[in-house]
């Protein structure tokens, strides 16, 4: 019996509606073997009575029933449990019951009879899974919300000692978070540098869009490290576009979110993050992978590095796109692969971002000024991306220097050479 089924905290239980006593007896038995806590129901008003006093992962309703069919009954347990997924059995080819059903009880999948074990327990199975990713990215962001909560009141009693103390736990903690990245970098120097490159614009965006500073911290390490699952995978694989790949080197990429969430979720401070990297190659109208969700389903993290991801790899990629073209490529996905609402925030917020032609060219409130490695102050302010002699990209553009990162650049130097002055952005004089 497949102890997949049975892990604490999943929820495995399935209902099963039919009026038909033999199927009913016979889906309790494909089920039983399997793992699952089965339900079994043989009318749709039974069937409702028992989901309110159960969670149930998945239902599976007979379409013919007396006093109440199924598409009635699917539309009431949405009503009740809309997060529950939705399977039609039926024994006849009744179109306007299959639109019926999609309509207005919004049916995951119809099974007609006689059906195929095999087939019908690997439906189940992913069903199962979708309901619990859901049930688990609901469950963080409430936590999160009510850690947020908790951390304001704590925040009004504590004394400044306190405040620091916390402060350096938290600096150390996404410093080693910096140094995972840094280690991706120099195992692969392209998946390094996109990954910098989009945590800084996630992190800018998310911060633009209201977010709360410890979901910033979340979803800034997610982008850092959304791509680790990439690493070791051959470069011409890398580079190649999508057409030309074979079915097994596309299985790479599909593999990454829940191979990229599998490692960094060994590390228990890391499992929040590892639940958002599994779902940022989602889309929004539910067409993405790996589990196919959609909407507010997807984590909101998620949901900013997908945009920000995808410009990244317009704006790097052979041969780039302009920045003009890339956001207007994103502003053509709105509403399929993104989010409207972070589409929109992510236009304005990119409004500061310059083309690469304009880079050498000084603001109208700044001046970019050459500063030796030696230099470096703490508060001042990144005018390009800081890169090594050997292409390994340090410090993006726009990130303002800490002492830690000072000493960070300082290391990196004396191994690997600063590649010419470091640019930094500062004041004119009055």
């Amino acid at each position: 019996m497949p102890e997949r089924h049975r892990e604490a905290g999943v929820n495995n239980s399935i209902m099963v509606v039919d009026d038909e006593r033999n199927i009913l007896n016979s889906l309790f038995r494909v089920f039983k073997m399997e793992g699952y806590n089965v339900l079994m129901a043989e009318s749709g008003k039974a069937g409702l009575e028992l989901l309110r006093h159960n969670s149930v992962a998945v239902v599976i309703s007979d379409y013919r029933m007396p006093d109440m069919d199924g598409v009635e009954f699917l539309n009431n347990v949405k009503g009740i449990a809309p997060d529950t997924v939705r399977f039609m059995l039926t024994g006849y080819a009744d179109t306007k019951a299959v639109i019926s059903a999609i309509n207005t009880g919004e049916v995951y999948r119809f099974v007609t009879k006689p059906w195929d074990d095999g087939e019908l327990k690997s439906a189940i199975h992913a069903a199962v899974e979708r309901f619990n990713l859901v049930e688990e990215n609901r469950r963080l962001a409430e936590l999160t919300k009510r850690q947020n909560a908790l951390l304001v009141e704590v925040n009004q009693g504590l004394e400044a000692k306190v405040e620091e103390k916390t402060k350096k736990i938290r600096e150390g903690f996404f410093s080693f978070v910096g140094l995972y990245g840094d280690i991706i970098e120099l195992h692969d120097r392209y998946i390094g540098g996109h990954s910098k490159r989009v945590a800084s614009t996630t992190k800018g965006l998310a911060s633009a869009m209201g977010m709360a500073a410890p979901d910033v911290d979340l979803v800034w390490a997610a982008a850092l490290l959304h791509n680790i699952g990439l690493v070791g995978v051959p470069r011409e694989v890398l580079d190649a576009e999508e057409d030309g790949l074979s079915e097994s080197e596309k299985a790479l990429f599909r593999n990454n979110p829940a191979l990229s969430q599998e490692i960094v979720s060994k590390i228990g401070m890391l499992r929040q993050v590892g639940v958002v990297i599994r779902s940022h190659m989602e889309h929004f109208d539910g067409r993405g992978y790996p589990d196919g969700l959609k909407k507010e389903e997807i984590h909101p993290g998620a949901r900013i590095i997908s945009v920000c991801k995808a410009y990244d790899s317009l704006r790097h990629r052979r041969p780039a796109m302009p920045h003009s073209d890339a956001l207007a490529k994103i502003e053509s996905e709105r509403g399929r692969m993104f989010d409207p609402a972070v589409v929109d925030a992510f236009i304005g917020y990119a409004a500061d971002i310059k083309d690469d032609s304009t880079d050498d060219q000084a603001s109208a409130s700044s001046v970019v000024m050459p500063v030796g490695v030696a230099g470096l102050k703490p508060g001042m302010v990144l005018a390009k991306d800081l890169t090594t002699s050997k292409g390994r990209l340090l410090v993006t553009k726009g990130t303002e220097f800490s002492e830690a990162l000072i000493e960070k650049v300082r290391n990196f130097n004396r191994i690997d050479p600063i590649s010419g002055p470091v640019h930094v952005l500062i004041q004119p004089a009055c």
